[in-house]
């Protein structure tokens, strides 16, 4: 049996052919798409989204964004959406997952932070010197704009707000100050504050309680690592995660509390760059206002809260002077009863360091 044999179409007849299967295809679809709307019940109505609870108090200067979300992406990789007045209410960065993206991994991150802080310069620190440091600091329980429901109760105990000054000594020897300003001014503002003295201060064993103390932790990398961990010579890291998020947590009491020489500084970014657990959260800000690039990790946080496993801390720095700015602890979790007042991307609490550097007695500013 003889066979036919195959030809080629003429030039030009593929795209033409081409052409009139797409114009079948789309003409279907169109007819498919119109019987569709035709039928077509309505979408059910959502209930409406209820607003962050992150609300900056009105004594406390400038006004912070609304609440933060973020999602993270193999760990590393983080999208993050700011609610508040220039974001649509409700939304949340799973809303918005490719809005931004940080492929910055946070060794990266914070090698480059520790490489800006080596160039910083400290004038030489004489013991009869103090140390000024002024901050802003904010917690839910104290927000103005708080309300629990009927028959929900909470704790009464203290809680930082507002802007606080303090002068400590830098030997610890001498009487310090702390001045708490109820309006939110400070830097020398005649608004009103609150005066309390800082009694002499005595070496502890666990975290530095001033700047001479501070100058005694290890300036290499790996003697930080080992203090962070508390690891005593030849002994290893356990690998437990409560071992991780207690070096995480030393060192965001370190920067959010003591003014760090250089060399210390450069030391510890390089030492929490080796913490399991880290990611970075683009667009962080923190109780000033500030936006910055964070390294953060879930469960932890500067103080003690209801639901640690369903919120993270965020250590934020300068993207353009790699400077810290300050800490935030953000929940990312939704509430669990009516009664739990935290959304899922409300603010917990957050310290802004707004200046810091030294100065010849109480009172004085950089």
């Amino acid at each position: 049996m003889s066979t036919i044999p195959e030809k080629d179409l003429p030039p030009g007849r593929h795209r033409v052919l081409r052409e009139h299967l797409m114009r079948e295809i789309t003409n279907e679809m169109s007819e498919a798409n119109e019987a569709n709307e035709a039928h077509e019940t309505p979408p059910p109505v959502r209930p409406p989204v209820r607003p962050p609870l992150w609300r900056r108090p009105a004594f406390v200067t400038p006004a912070v964004a609304g609440a933060l979300s973020v999602a993270v992406v193999l760990g590393v990789t983080v999208t993050r959406d700011a609610t508040g007045p220039s974001a649509r209410p409700g939304t949340t960065s799973s809303d918005r997952a490719h809005d931004t993206m940080n492929r910055q991994s946070p060794a990266e991150v914070l090698e480059r932070i520790a490489r800006a802080a080596e160039k910083e310069r400290l004038p030489r620190v004489r013991d009869n010197q103090f140390v000024y440091s002024e901050v802003e600091n904010y917690h839910w329980k104290m927000d103005p704009g708080l309300r629990l429901p009927d028959g929900c109760l909470m704790t009464q105990e203290g809680h930082p707000s507002g802007v606080e000054q303090s002068w400590k000594s830098v030997d610890g020897q001498s009487e310090g100050l702390r001045r708490e300003h109820a309006d939110g001014k400070g830097s020398g503002d005649d608004g009103d504050y609150v005066e309390n003295s800082i009694a002499q201060q005595l070496p502890d064993k666990t975290m530095p309680e001033y700047f001479r103390q501070v100058e005694e932790l290890p300036a290499d990398p790996e003697g930080m690592y080992r203090w962070l961990y508390g690891l005593e010579p030849g002994e290893r890291a356990s690998g437990k995660r409560a071992a991780d998020v207690g070096a995480y947590e030393k060192v965001a009491t370190l920067l959010t509390g003591q003014l760090l020489p250089p060399k210390t500084a450069a030391a510890l970014y390089r030492a929490a760059a080796r913490i399991p657990g880290l990611f970075v959260v683009d667009d962080a800000r923190d109780a000033a206002g500030r936006q910055g690039v964070a390294v953060a990790m879930k469960g932890a946080s500067l103080s003690w809260t209801p639901d640690r496993v369903g919120a993270r801390s965020e250590l934020i720095f300068d993207e353009k002077t790699d400077k810290f700015l300050g800490e935030s602890t953000v929940r990312i979790a939704g509430p669990k009863n009516e009664c739990d007042v935290l959304d899922k991307g409300d603010l917990v609490e957050s310290v802004a360091v707004v200046d810091r550097g030294i100065v010849d007695e109480t009172g004085q500013l950089p």
